[in-house]
Protein backbone atom coordinates (compact mmCIF):
# COMPACT_ATOMS: atom_id res chain seq x y z
CA UNK A 1 0.00 0.00 0.00
CA UNK A 2 1.43 3.30 -1.07
CA UNK A 3 1.63 6.58 0.80
CA UNK A 4 -1.36 8.08 -1.01
CA UNK A 5 -3.59 5.11 -0.14
CA UNK A 6 -2.62 5.29 3.57
CA UNK A 7 -3.30 9.03 3.61
CA UNK A 8 -6.71 8.48 1.99
CA UNK A 9 -7.61 5.80 4.56
CA UNK A 10 -6.62 8.13 7.41
CA UNK A 11 -8.83 10.86 5.95
CA UNK A 12 -11.81 8.55 5.50
CA UNK A 13 -11.54 6.80 8.89
CA UNK A 14 -13.42 9.47 10.95
CA UNK A 15 -16.28 9.45 8.43
CA UNK A 16 -16.53 5.65 8.55
CA UNK A 17 -16.66 5.72 12.36
CA UNK A 18 -19.31 8.43 12.26
CA UNK A 19 -21.45 6.49 9.80
CA UNK A 20 -21.23 3.33 11.90
CA UNK A 21 -22.51 5.24 14.95
CA UNK A 22 -25.44 6.84 13.13
CA UNK A 23 -27.15 3.53 12.47
CA UNK A 24 -26.90 2.46 16.12
CA UNK A 25 -28.41 5.58 17.69
CA UNK A 26 -31.58 5.23 19.75
CA UNK A 27 -34.17 7.56 18.20
CA UNK A 28 -35.49 8.44 21.66
CA UNK A 29 -32.12 9.41 23.20
CA UNK A 30 -30.90 12.97 22.67
CA UNK A 31 -31.90 16.61 22.95
CA UNK A 32 -35.45 17.66 22.14
CA UNK A 33 -36.46 21.24 21.43
CA UNK A 34 -39.83 22.90 20.96
CA UNK A 35 -41.28 22.64 17.48
CA UNK A 36 -44.77 23.99 18.17
CA UNK A 37 -46.75 25.53 21.05
CA UNK A 38 -50.53 25.70 21.20
CA UNK A 39 -51.93 27.85 24.02
CA UNK A 40 -55.71 27.52 24.38
CA UNK A 41 -56.68 29.83 27.26
CA UNK A 42 -60.19 30.94 28.21
CA UNK A 43 -60.69 34.35 26.57
CA UNK A 44 -62.55 35.58 29.67
CA UNK A 45 -59.59 34.78 31.94
CA UNK A 46 -56.67 35.90 29.77
CA UNK A 47 -55.53 38.45 27.23
CA UNK A 48 -53.90 37.90 23.82
CA UNK A 49 -50.68 39.34 25.29
CA UNK A 50 -50.76 36.81 28.13
CA UNK A 51 -51.22 33.97 25.63
CA UNK A 52 -48.31 35.27 23.52
CA UNK A 53 -46.01 35.59 26.55
CA UNK A 54 -46.88 32.13 27.82
CA UNK A 55 -46.15 30.67 24.38
CA UNK A 56 -42.80 32.48 24.20
CA UNK A 57 -41.77 31.07 27.58
CA UNK A 58 -42.69 27.53 26.50
CA UNK A 59 -40.57 27.85 23.32
CA UNK A 60 -37.43 27.85 25.47
CA UNK A 61 -38.12 24.40 26.97
CA UNK A 62 -35.63 21.59 26.42
CA UNK A 63 -35.87 17.85 27.04
CA UNK A 64 -32.71 15.75 27.23
CA UNK A 65 -32.96 11.97 27.36
CA UNK A 66 -29.86 9.91 28.16
CA UNK A 67 -28.98 6.33 27.26
CA UNK A 68 -29.57 5.42 30.91
CA UNK A 69 -33.24 6.57 30.63
CA UNK A 70 -32.59 9.76 32.57
CA UNK A 71 -34.85 12.59 31.41
CA UNK A 72 -33.96 16.21 32.14
CA UNK A 73 -36.69 18.79 31.52
CA UNK A 74 -35.58 22.44 31.50
CA UNK A 75 -38.31 25.08 31.54
CA UNK A 76 -37.94 28.78 32.30
CA UNK A 77 -34.84 28.23 34.43
CA UNK A 78 -36.30 25.29 36.40
CA UNK A 79 -34.99 21.76 35.96
CA UNK A 80 -36.78 18.47 36.58
CA UNK A 81 -34.82 15.22 36.42
CA UNK A 82 -35.78 11.57 36.73
CA UNK A 83 -35.98 8.16 35.13
CA UNK A 84 -38.33 7.90 32.18
CA UNK A 85 -40.02 4.98 30.53
CA UNK A 86 -42.09 4.49 27.44
CA UNK A 87 -45.20 2.30 27.51
CA UNK A 88 -46.75 2.22 24.07
CA UNK A 89 -46.97 5.89 23.15
CA UNK A 90 -47.16 7.12 26.75
CA UNK A 91 -44.05 8.69 28.26
CA UNK A 92 -43.67 8.37 32.02
CA UNK A 93 -41.32 10.26 34.33
CA UNK A 94 -40.74 8.59 37.69
CA UNK A 95 -43.89 6.53 37.12
CA UNK A 96 -46.16 9.52 36.43
CA UNK A 97 -47.59 10.30 32.99
CA UNK A 98 -45.40 13.03 31.47
CA UNK A 99 -46.40 13.12 27.81
CA UNK A 100 -46.74 11.16 24.61
CA UNK A 101 -44.14 9.92 22.10
CA UNK A 102 -45.56 9.33 18.65
CA UNK A 103 -44.34 9.68 15.06
CA UNK A 104 -40.90 10.82 16.23
CA UNK A 105 -42.30 13.69 18.33
CA UNK A 106 -42.87 14.21 22.05
CA UNK A 107 -46.04 16.07 23.06
CA UNK A 108 -46.70 17.37 26.55
CA UNK A 109 -50.13 18.70 27.46
CA UNK A 110 -50.70 20.82 30.56
CA UNK A 111 -54.00 21.93 32.05
CA UNK A 112 -53.87 25.25 33.92
CA UNK A 113 -56.59 27.34 35.58
CA UNK A 114 -56.55 29.51 32.42
CA UNK A 115 -56.83 26.66 29.92
CA UNK A 116 -54.70 24.08 28.12
CA UNK A 117 -51.19 24.20 26.67
CA UNK A 118 -49.80 21.62 24.23
CA UNK A 119 -46.09 21.67 23.44
CA UNK A 120 -44.62 19.49 20.68
CA UNK A 121 -40.89 18.65 20.76
CA UNK A 122 -38.73 17.32 17.94
CA UNK A 123 -35.32 15.75 18.30
CA UNK A 124 -32.47 18.09 17.53
CA UNK A 125 -30.13 16.89 14.81
CA UNK A 126 -26.76 16.22 16.50
CA UNK A 127 -24.85 16.70 13.24
CA UNK A 128 -25.94 20.27 12.48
Amino acid sequence: MGRKERYLILLLMPFMVLLSCVGKQDPFVGRWTVEKVNVDFDENLSTPEMVRQYGEIEKGNIIEIGKDSTLVFISDGDTMRGKCSLRGTQLFLEGMLFGRYEDGLIEIETVTPLGEVAVVYSKQNPFL
